[in-house]
């Protein structure tokens, strides 16, 4: 028998082994129905399958496929801490602070998702109208497309513009003389949003035409001669490349909003006291502490 059969056969037995353990060989299986005890700890088909649908949605399929394996880690997690109890750290002051700190930090966080998350509500009239009073926020950036020469020196920067101001052709002359790798493109740079290349390089393109050619633009790279072949002005982005992200500034708008409210009505219905001798004797205490 080949290995590729014997795999097979061992699959097979595999999937039906699994079957005869899960579902107790065809009948149907009830949630409270005991799936391991381990110790005097008991699972059930429920529980476990509460487990599963727990996880991260993208997690679930590949649970279910080997969910044998889950059970095994369930089933290692209860052991410890069957173990632990054993030991009594129940009872053991620092953890028992651990988990009021925890308790505290879990029932805080269903309060704010009860109270305020689940509360926020965002429309897609309130993403239209805020999208229309903030335009400004959702323009892209002019862009500029340029050509430019590269050269080393001022002189025979000049000659070129001398050259180009007779007729000779820009992108000739790039791949003539320029010294910049984008040479082999006559001198094509592409298109870029301004901030993106050196000031100097920029100011230098800002006030020409498309279809102009600069004077000599001196960087710390040498010396340019800059053609502007396309100009490109800001443009209003459409409100579906924007929607989520607007949705999701909303919501933290709201969220943010909803919670200061919650806080303050609280601390009004609240006697709070604050006892400023012993804030102030706190530092002080650290201080000495340091020493």
């Amino acid at each position: 028998m080949t290995y590729r059969t014997n795999r097979y056969v061992y699959i097979c037995l595999t999937v039906v082994v699994l079957l005869f353990a899960v579902t107790g060989c065809g009948r149907s299986v009830s949630k409270d129905e005991v799936l391991a005890t381990i110790g005097d700890m008991k699972i059930t088909v429920g529980q476990f399958n509460e487990r599963i649908s727990n996880l991260p949605v993208r997690y679930q399929a590949i649970v279910k496929k080997r969910k044998e394996e889950f059970l095994q880690e369930v089933i290692s997690d209860l052991l410890l801490y069957q173990e632990a109890l054993r030991k009594d750290l129940d009872k053991n002051k620092e953890v028992l602070s651990v988990i009021a700190e925890a308790r505290k930090k879990i029932l805080t966080a269903r309060l704010l998702k009860d109270e305020v998350d689940d509360a926020i509500a965002v429309s897609e009239e309130n993403v239209r109208d805020f999208y229309v009073k903030n335009s400004d926020k959702y323009m892209t950036p002019e862009i500029m497309r340029v050509s430019h020469i590269l050269v080393l020196s001022e002189d025979e920067a000049d000659m070129i513009v001398e050259e180009l101001a007779s007729g000779a052709k820009f992108e000739d002359i790039a791949r003539a003389k320029s010294v910049d790798p984008t040479a082999q493109r006559g001198g094509d740079i592409g298109y870029f949003p301004k901030g993106q290349l050196m000031p100097e390089f920029e100011n230098g393109c800002a006030t020409l035409d498309v279809g102009e050619i600069s004077d000599v633009v001196k960087t710390k790279l040498g010396y340019h001669i800059i053609k502007l072949t396309d100009r490109r002005a800001p443009e209003l982005r459409p409100l579906k490349q924007v929607r989520d992200k607007i949705k999701v500034s909303l919501r933290t708008a709201k969220r943010r909003i909803m919670f200061n409210a919650m806080l303050k009505k609280l601390r009004e219905e609240t006697m709070i006291e604050i006892n400023k001798k012993a804030l102030d004797s706190v530092g002080k205490i650290e201080k000495d502490k340091d020493k």
